[in-house]
């Protein structure tokens, strides 16, 4: 079989139980589905088997590289890593950015589907097409930075790119995620976790193939010019300048933060001022940088030169990490953000997955539903950072109270209870990092999301723009893209963009190059077109979103096979009903009548049945799936 264009060429398929290697041709699987997580999501639906707990060994860990991946695309570097999610028992699936994705297509692979078990934990690695499984002497207990600089050490290859776990990972805590090219977090879901169940430490590639496109001269150009008019548009300008944190003072303003585990919306103006004037200061960067093939450049090399956190030193801290420390714990200080989430990044803890049991804990104090004999000495109080450190790394190697954290809020509350589960804060038991009271299209694509509480699945950023309703027609058929309160045609809009998220996802691309992040970013027109140059495969923006909807599909098919969720677990956290928003947009709160119109409009657009929430086996046959009706 001839191999498609743009891609590595191979699954390569490793057996820990059996210490076994095998490859097979990724054109077959290809021809189905668009390479990265079209194969990704299908491998995943068909291999996975059923009644297993998510951290059986005979489940797969699946890592993609997506389908433009390794070209010069505009960012398109992305790697996408699925498993049994470990917090809701259905899909699971994190994504990171950086260098390791290219690396990994250059070698010869797009994909690398990982089961079993080794006996004594173990690294892969790949270089070139050959594989090998070694043994992990001297790895296993350290930290996701000590790790990468043990196997630098010991490979000493120019071209070396690792991910890895650290002891979250190693100890199951479903708060843990895998840390790609030293500072990308692959979070959510407990991939982490799933990764330390196969006692896989960590994997190195260097690779010194390439990729060959269907029309070289033509893509070239077009990659050329997108990568040079991404660079002038001012959403770029800002992102460069100032990284994904220069929205947290808008959030704010805007009163759609988690403070105190969202008991309120706003953080007081003071609070606030100190990590938006952090920010707008640059106080902390050193220097701007990017992933590969990257235009946009939102990463920061940062350093904490004076106070308390001096020697503090990390990268890419997002504007989400703002949510997860400050507004969510009572923190107020930008340098103890950027110290918590280092150490995160260390202990291989996804931050939201971590801060919103601590959030939860925090709260259970402050009422007491947890005492000092349950924390083990430990006043949990609101701002303190010091208690707030030593819980991540309870946390990670299960220590104490940190063990009843480890597996998420909805876990720990069910195990404390004392009336506990009401402040916990998750969808289908996956812990949020975001607010829903006001933004109504947001808040239906965080409950509806396959994987759990997550606004990358079609999360419309559109309700804090200042889009004119001629455009929002224009571009999303509805005129109330950018009214964040408005309930009326919000389902349409998430289901746009749960289809351009997948599509995205499919190619490896980053959201921050879309307009997702601003209007005049790339849309499916652009993203179809540099597509169809580097595989030859003449596709629309229609009919990549299509391949973004059969992605959707494949992620349902998953969650309907392993878990009984259905409509009711597509509502909110009571509180988000009962307790209205602070700030700007007070009194706004999730009115139960209408979130059932809401859903009825979701589930009715995509043709589902209304009682359950699930798609019929006439929606699986009209999206091409005939074969899961």
């Amino acid at each position: 079989m001839t191999q498609p264009f743009a891609i590595g060429g191979n699954i390569l398929r490793v057996d820990l139980t059996k210490r076994a290697v095998t490859m097979e041709p990724t054109a077959a699987l290809n021809a189905g589905f668009p390479a990265g997580m079209g194969v990704n999501n299908w491998l995943l639906l068909q291999e996975t088997p059923l009644g297993k707990e998510p951290l059986d060994p005979d489940n797969p860990l699946i890592f993609t590289a997506g389908a433009l991946v390794g070209t010069m695309a505009a960012t398109a570097c992305r790697m996408t890593i699925s498993c049994k999610n470990v917090m809701t028992g259905g899909f699971g699936a994190a994504s990171a950015g950086g260098n390791f994705a290219p690396e990994l297509k250059y070698a010869g692979f797009d994909h690398i589907v990982v089961t079993g078990r080794a006996t004594e934990p173990v690294y892969l690695d790949i270089v070139d097409g050959e594989v090998s499984i070694v043994d992990a002497e001297g790895l296993w207990g350290k930290t996701t930075w000590e790790t990468e600089q043990a196997l630098r050490a010991r490979l000493d290859r120019p071209t070396l790119e690792l991910l890895s776990i650290g002891p979250a990972g190693e100890n199951m805590a479903a708060a843990a995620c895998i840390i790609v090219s030293r500072t990308r977090s692959a979070s959510r879901c407990g991939v982490g976790a799933a990764m330390g169940s196969k006692n896989l430490k960590a994997i190195a590639v260097s690779g010194s193939g390439t990729l060959q496109v269907a029309e070289p001269q033509a893509f070239m150009s077009e990659s050329l010019a997108m990568q040079r008019y991404l660079m002038g548009v001012d959403t770029t300008k800002n992102l460069r300048n100032f990284g994904t944190g220069t929205s947290f003072e808008a959030w704010n303003s805007l009163g759609s933060i988690p403070v105190r585990n969202y008991q309120a919306t706003q953080m007081a103006p003071d609070e606030a001022d100190n990590i938006a004037t952090a920010v707008k200061e640059k106080k902390y960067i050193d220097k701007g940088f990017g992933c590969f093939a990257c235009p946009i450049m939102c990463s920061q090399y940062q350093r904490v030169k004076t106070g308390p956190h001096a020697g503090t030193r990390g990268e890419k801290i997002e504007s989400q990490d703002y949510w997860d420390f400050a507004a969510k714990l009572g923190i107020s200080d930008p340098a103890a953000v950027l110290a918590l989430s280092g150490l995160c990044t260390q202990l291989g803890l996804d931050n939201t997955n971590a801060t919103n049991p601590i959030a939860w804990a925090l709260e259970c104090f402050q009422r007491g539903l947890l005492t000092i004999e349950d924390t083990g000495g430990l006043e949990l109080n609101w701002g303190d950072v010091a208690v707030v450190s030593e819980l991540l790394s309870k946390i990670a190697r299960r220590e104490g109270i940190g063990d009843l954290l480890a597996d998420g809020s909805l876990a720990g509350a069910k195990k404390l209870g004392r009336g506990s589960e009401a402040f916990a804060m998750h969808m289908k038991g996956q812990d949020l990092a975001e607010e829903m009271r006001v933004f109504k299209g947001w808040a239906l694509a965080i409950a509806v999301a396959e994987r759990g509480g997550t606004h990358t699945q079609g999360g419309p950023l559109t309700e804090r723009m200042p889009l004119e309703p001629e455009l929002s027609l224009e571009r999303f058929g509805v005129p109330t893209a950018f009214d964040p309160t408005s309930y009326e045609h919000k389902a349409e809009l998430v289901i746009y963009y749960q289809r351009f998220h997948n599509l995205l996802e499919i190619m490896g691309i980053c959201f921050y190059a879309t307009y997702w992040c601003g209007m005049q970013m790339m849309g499916p027109d652009e993203t179809a077109r540099l597509y169809s140059l580097a595989t030859g495969e003449d596709k629309s923006g229609d009919e990549l979103m299509a391949e973004g909807e059969k992605i959707l599909y494949l992620q349902k098919a998953f969650k309907m096979r392993h878990t009984d969720f259905d409509r009711a677990a597509d509502y909110p956290p009571e509180r988000f009903m009962s307790e209205p928003a602070t700030g700007p947009h007070a009194g706004e709160r999730l009115e139960r009548p209408d979130w059932d119109r809401l859903l009825d409009e979701y589930y009715g657009q995509r043709g589902w049945d209304l009682e359950t929430g699930k798609p019929t086996a006439e929606n699986f046959r009209a999206v091409g799936l005939p074969e899961l009706a």
